[in-house]
């Protein structure tokens, strides 16, 4: 499920309201809503490691990192920071819904949910889009025109959107072995191709393919059990290895394939 066919699974009229909001104005006061919200989750991750003992400690201290990459981004309008930071929110949405459909209403999931929308709609419309993406002058400097910002766009808030689920793959509690080394190797792939892609670096696309392929490899990306447990937690072993790495999977998948063509291409040409 990719994070632009979520919002065919909410209700028509708040999918309309959302659109309107994207095209007020008020951008300063939009970006300081998401930059707060970003903080509030660095600053519960941070006190969940504070008073969570074990191996879980490093799970949400990385979680915190990433938020705290996307608030920082999001303050400094660092031309990325619109799309890094949507991508971690869609993350949250995705997450939300596929356990609210599978565990039934939770309440904690719902909020979870909501201020993960709150978010996206903050940063969304042409007005954010103008302030962040179309800055002239990371445009100039890698002579980008509006179909490659475009692409950039999809494919970090996609691959951005991977990496809460892979950083609970990768450093949650598990069994050391095989499995556990490619989790980390493919949670390192893609933050690193993150980075790649942010500063137009070729290599950035075959770090998400590998991770992607990693992923596709050691996880139960098959893991695909929409049933719903009325909160019971049966469930909850599908649940997770669907957030985990079914989602990731297809976020990756959904990132790279864009880059396919031109790929191919290169290379055939390289080869004549």
């Amino acid at each position: 499920m990719r994070p632009d066919d979520i919002s065919k699974l909410l209700p028509s009229g708040l999918v309309a309201i959302g659109k309107r909001l994207t095209e007020i104005g008020f951008e300063r006061t939009r970006r300081a809503i998401a930059a707060l919200v970003l903080s509030l989750f660095v600053s519960l991750y941070l006190i969940g490691a504070l008073n969570v003992p074990g191996p879980l400690v490093r799970v949400l201290i990385a979680l915190a990192g990433c938020y705290t990459v996307a608030f920082l981004a999001v303050v400094a309008e660092w031309f990325w920071g619109r799309w890094f930071a949507s991508g971690l929110a869609w993350s949250g949405v995705m997450v939300a819904i596929a356990s609210l459909v599978m565990m039934g209403w939770t309440p904690a999931l719902a909020i979870y949910g909501g201020m993960h929308a709150l978010i996206v709609l903050a940063l969304g419309g042409k007005k954010m889009e103008a302030r962040y993406d179309l800055q002239e002058a990371w445009r100039q400097r890698y002579k980008m025109d509006e179909f490659g910002v475009a692409r950039l766009r999809k494919t970090v808030t996609r691959a951005s959107a991977s990496l809460p689920s892979l950083i609970i793959w990768a450093l949650a509690p598990r069994e050391e072995g095989l499995a556990l080394v490619a989790a980390v190797a493919a949670l390192g792939l893609a933050a690193v191709g993150v980075r790649g892609l942010i500063r137009l670096r070729s290599w950035s696309v075959l770090s998400l393919a590998a991770s992607c392929a990693l992923v596709g490899l050691f996880g139960h990306v098959t893991a695909f059990a929409f049933r719903p447990v009325g909160g019971d937690l049966g469930g909850f072993p599908a649940l997770a290895d669907f957030l985990m790495t079914t989602v990731p999977f297809v976020l990756l998948a959904a990132a790279v394939l864009p880059f396919a063509g031109p790929v191919l291409h290169f290379l055939r040409r390289r080869a004549a």
